[in-house]
């Protein structure tokens, strides 16, 4: 067993991580709560003789997943993951809220609503206060409330300082829409990590960080798609998970593992001028 010094140290931190997509569109994330890489390789068992034991093994494929968490919620994760791209602008959703009748038994909605989206369970909209009915009235356009919807009730249905949950479709600005359709395709690109290498103990560097190792896997698509579940006051995390594909590389490289030592003050060293083996991205 040859020993190196140089890369003797303890890779216990979480990457830096970069995926490239097809459409070139680059995506980053660096704070994740955890990462694994773990590689595989498939065979075949041949058996036979006296007590049907292995006598053979026959490679078939090599296999590698990198699964990431973050707790950091981000649209773009579901952008990148789903190989769509985020649209911006103001969009129409359907929410409810719980509002106090006011005096004159009325009730302001204080967002532009559509019209005839107003929803209260047990009463019907009308054109006029009836009995089981109320009405909404859309502040005209370029009044200082414009699309506010005032609503008022029947006396009787309801009393001043009552709560009533109204449920409406309002408009939501400057938002940032992530369109997943049925025909949406996982996607597919090149991913890069970038782990710290921190000291031994017993290397006498000033800086903790001696070096970084990159992961370059030159081909890999989405296999599990981001998600989340949460619990009151608790971050909440979502990941995803790439498995790597045949690059078809004329050198059948799958993916390559880089160490690169730093400086004694934990600075990358930097050169120029120099030929360099420069990888292709995709």
């Amino acid at each position: 067993m040859l020993y190196i010094d140089k890369y003797n140290g303890y890779l216990a931190d979480v990457p830096n991580i970069e995926f490239v997509r097809c459409d070139g569109t680059v995506f980053a994330y660096d704070e994740l709560n955890s990462a694994s890489m773990t590689a595989g390789h498939n065979m075949i068992t041949i058996t036979g003789g006296q007590g049907n034991f292995p006598l053979a093994y026959i490679d078939t494929d090599s296999t590698l997943e990198f699964t990431f968490e973050s707790s950091q919620f981000d649209t773009e994760i579901f952008e990148m993951a789903n190989g769509v791209k985020i649209v911006e602008g103001d969009f129409g959703m359907m929410e409810s809220a719980r509002y106090d009748v006011e005096t004159g038994l009325k009730i302001t909605i204080p967002y532009e609503v559509k019209e005839g989206s107003v929803v209260i369970r047990g009463l019907e909209e009308a054109s006029a206060v009836a009995e089981g009915k109320f009405k909404v009235e859309i502040t005209a356009a370029g009044a200082e409330t414009a699309g506010k919807a005032v609503i008022t009730f029947n006396d009787g249905d309801v009393t001043v300082g009552q709560t009533v949950r109204v449920a409406y479709q309002r408009r939501v600005v400057g938002a940032a829409k992530v369109p997943v359709k049925t025909t949406s395709t996982t996607a597919k690109g090149a991913l890069f990590a970038h782990w710290p290498i921190y000291s031994a103990g017993d290397n006498c560097a000033d800086a903790s960080v001696k070096g970084i190792l990159h992961l370059h896997i030159f081909r890999v698509r989405v296999t599990a798609l981001p998600g989340f579940s949460n619990s009151y006051k608790s971050a909440s995390t979502n990941g995803l998970t790439f498995a790597a594909m045949d690059p078809k590389k004329g050198n059948k490289q799958m993916y390559d593992l880089v160490y690169e030592p730093l400086d004694s003050d934990g600075n990358i060293v930097a050169k120029s001028g120099e030929t360099v083996e420069w990888t292709s991205v995709l």
